[in-house]
């Protein structure tokens, strides 16, 4: 069973990183942004859509735009991106090589293009993320010193600089195939870095990646896109570590099928844990994997994978959930070594391993105490359904030297007692209703011998002498 690699698909040292790691030069996010889109730089594809970027570049810090002011540039390189390159929206194409390409794009691959054009035009332009959003925001000076304006672009449009404001528009017959973003997209804005805003293509590739149950596929990517940003110190480096841990979360709750096959998924997780770092969420899943591992070596009674599971991951479990654990262990253990035998050999069985030392910790003894009864139980209920009730109180005794405590063989006890009082005490009866007094005498006698301290029977054995006296 081949598993995910827990390492990135592609490392920052492909990209000419720049001196902070939150803002990159255009050509630096463009290659980002590639790579994210799974596009290798030295691709032919990739090797294209250089080439295409690098013409973009030119044009747009050409004269006839770096002579107009901020505002209307950023405005001009949207229209210039929809003129040249953007074409079709489709929900689903994340891709800016695909972008580039076909003309075919959605709201995170165009808002990634106009990005790296926009800072190539030397405009201080940002990302912005909602829940289902991407688009931009362009910062231009503003009358006040020291204070910047805030515009926002919606790239999925080509009249989406600065949305709600009026503008002429050009082409009118084609407006039509444009996309209109819902207003409620917009709600809970973040701004964020440009290496998480590159990152959202590798979300989105990640999440159709999950619904494929593809994590050869999409772990080493969303790898990628956490390890871009993990030293970073903003707000939403978190929900792009949950994205991370999503991944690894549902890989490692994926059954293969058989103890063995999740053993090894188990490790990787681990492995996963150890190269990234634990999390709350992480811990949770850990433990619930953990235990299905021993549920599954139950199922299979397979005891020495479940301790070489202990001995192996017992670390990486929350004490509690581990005691839950040992419990289920310990039932394999007991399972394991009694099936098919016969209540009798059940019983020296489950003794002799309670008393070696390796089995002296509460769990064992609590699941062995438990099997022990139910060994018990069974040759109990064996007298009781044969009726011979004086047997089951002696088996009944022999089993309280092992469990004193045990309130299911105290009980059988007491029945078995006091079926065997009431079937001597009728005895009894019916030989002295029939005035058979010496034959009463000697059942009531004989019983007192087998219970000398029985109630019943000493009052038996009192009214018979009162009878035999007047």
């Amino acid at each position: 069973m081949q598993h995910p690699s827990i390492e990135p698909s592609f490392t920052l040292d492909q990209v000419l990183v720049a001196t902070s790691k939150e803002k990159y030069s255009s050509d630096e996010i463009f290659k980002l942004a590639l790579l994210f889109s799974e596009c290798p730089l030295e691709s032919e594809t990739g090797i294209r859509c250089l080439e295409k970027f690098e013409s973009i570049k030119t044009d747009v810090t050409a004269d006839l735009f770096m002579e107009l002011d901020v505002q209307e540039r950023g405005r001009r390189i949207l229209k210039y991106l929809y003129q040249n390159y953007l074409t079709k929206y489709n929900f689903d194409q994340t891709r800016i090589d695909v972008a580039l390409e076909t003309g075919v794009y959605n709201c995170v691959s165009s808002a990634l293009l106009y990005l790296a054009a926009a800072k190539a035009a030397g405009l201080d332009v940002r990302g912005q993320k909602t829940t289902q959003h991407a688009f931009c925001s362009v910062y231009i000076p503003s009358t006040t010193q020291g204070q910047l304006i805030k515009i926002d672009v919606e790239t999925t449009n080509p009249y989406g600089f600065n949305p709600g404001t009026k503008e002429t528009i050009e082409n009118e017959e084609n407006i039509k195939k444009y996309y209109v973003v819902p207003k409620k997209y917009y709600s809970n804005r973040l701004e964020v870095s440009d290496g998480v805003f590159a990152g959202l293509i590798a979300g989105n590739i990640c999440s159709d990646c999950i619904k494929q149950g593809d994590y050869n596929h999409s772990v080493p990517l969303a790898a990628a896109r956490y390890d871009v940003v993990r030293n970073e110190n903003s707000k939403a480096i978190s929900d792009v570590r949950q994205e991370f841990d999503v991944l690894a979360a549902n890989y490692v709750n994926i059954n293969p099928g058989n103890a063995s096959l999740y053993y090894e998924v188990v490790e990787w997780f681990t492995n996963f844990i150890d190269r990234w770092g634990i999390t709350p969420f992480l811990q949770k899943n850990m433990d619930n994997a953990f235990i299905n591992l021993q549920v599954l070596c139950g199922k299979e009674k397979n005891y020495p994978l479940s301790l070489k599971s202990f001995n192996q991951f017992e670390t990486y479990v929350t004490p509690q959930q581990l005691s839950k654990s040992e419990e289920i262990k310990a039932d394999i253990l007991f399972s394991t070594n009694t099936e098919n035998a016969s209540p009798d050999l059940k019983i020296d069985i489950i003794n002799k391993l309670l008393s070696s030392e390796d089995y002296q910790s509460g769990a064992f003894q609590k699941r062995g105490a438990l099997y022990l009864e139910q060994a018990w139980l069974e040759i109990l209920n064996e007298y009781m359904n044969k009726k011979e009730y004086q047997t089951g109180i002696k088996k009944a005794d022999e089993a309280l030297t092992q469990l004193p405590q045990n309130p299911k063989i105290k009980n059988m006890r007491q029945y078995f007692y006091s079926n065997s009082i009431a079937i001597i005490h009728n005895n009894f009866a019916k030989e002295a209703n029939s005035k058979k007094y010496d034959k009463a005498l000697q059942i009531v006698q004989e019983g007192l011998e087998l219970f000398p301290n029985d109630k019943t029977l000493k009052k038996d054995l009192s009214d018979l002498q009162k009878l035999l006296n007047q």
